[in-house]
């Protein structure tokens, strides 16, 4: 069943079978995700090029997903392997019931909701701070590529989990997509706008705190980023990045957590380095 046909990936929701250990007669079934690269590029100037660089990301992000399978990292959606099929890449993922986390944005939460919501944005963090561990940096960490799991029977329900590698740097990354990768305006990182090269995890937190922000706010951090990104033609210009630096508008102002507040401005300053330092 089609989940999601745009962009570079196809997404389909399948059942897999799986063959029990003991008896050969008897299998289990288990609903996944699985991801086919579409192995197409428009015509045109170095067509060639473009398709092995778009078959080479893909591998590796099959690699990067079992390298975190191998770590046995629990907060990131779990992979089941991939290959080629044909000529075209695939790979196997768990499927999550729940949503990705703009669709549960919401203002005026009760007290009861926004305990929880912290709660969640810990294990959240946790699971960042292993992935930096392995040196694995997600670089496009917003909340569609952040699924909250409502399944009762699944051992993360009520957690958020990582999703969509397909971005991720990690010392066994072969290549980088054409123009460095992607660019998310409100959650993108500063330096991510200016060099795709000697990024660190610095990016995922500066992603991390603008997420956290929205989910126990309601509103963005940087309320005008897409608009003026918009507005510039889809481009990293003066004017957007003299706002990342200046427009931040923090507005968590919960007395019972102030240092909340505080993390969310720290993890979101503009200069990496000092970022790194606080």
């Amino acid at each position: 069943e089609p989940l999601s046909l745009v962009g570079t990936n196809q997404l389909y929701r399948a059942k897999l079978w799986i063959e029990h250990p003991r008896d050969e007669k008897r299998y289990d079934e288990k609903e996944i995700v699985v991801k086919i690269c579409k192995y197409w590029a428009p015509p045109g100037k170095n067509r060639l090029h473009r398709l092995n660089m778009l078959l080479s990301a893909f591998q590796d992000e099959i690699r990067i997903n079992n390298l975190i399978r191998a770590t046995n990292i629990e907060g990131v959606v779990q992979t089941f392997g991939g290959g080629i099929a044909g000529r075209h890449p695939y790979l196997k993922l768990e499927f999550i019931k729940g949503c990705s986390l703009d669709r549960v944005m919401k203002t005026n939460l009760t007290d009861e909701e926004l305990i929880k919501r912290i709660a969640q944005m810990a294990y959240l963090a946790n699971t960042i701070s292993q992935l930096d561990y392995y040196q694995i940096v997600h670089k496009d960490i917003k909340p569609k590529n952040l699924l909250l799991c409502q399944n009762p029977a699944h051992k993360n329900n009520h957690k958020i989990l990582i999703c969509d590698f397909g971005y991720a740097q990690a010392k066994m990354r072969e290549s980088v997509t054409e123009g460095g990768g992607v660019f998310s305006p409100s959650y993108s990182a500063p330096e991510l706008a200016q060099s795709s090269e000697n990024i660190t995890y610095a990016v995922d937190y500066f992603s991390f705190g603008a997420v956290m922000h929205e989910y126990l706010t309601g509103v963005k951090l940087y309320p005008k980023a897409k608009e003026i990104y918009t507005e510039e033609g889809r481009l990293i210009t003066k004017r957007y990045m003299e706002y990342i630096e200046n427009g931040r508008e923090n507005v968590f102002n919960d007395e019972r957590f102030p240092e909340i507040h505080d993390w969310i401005d720290a993890l979101t300053t503009f200069d990496a380095n000092e970022r790194m330092k606080k």
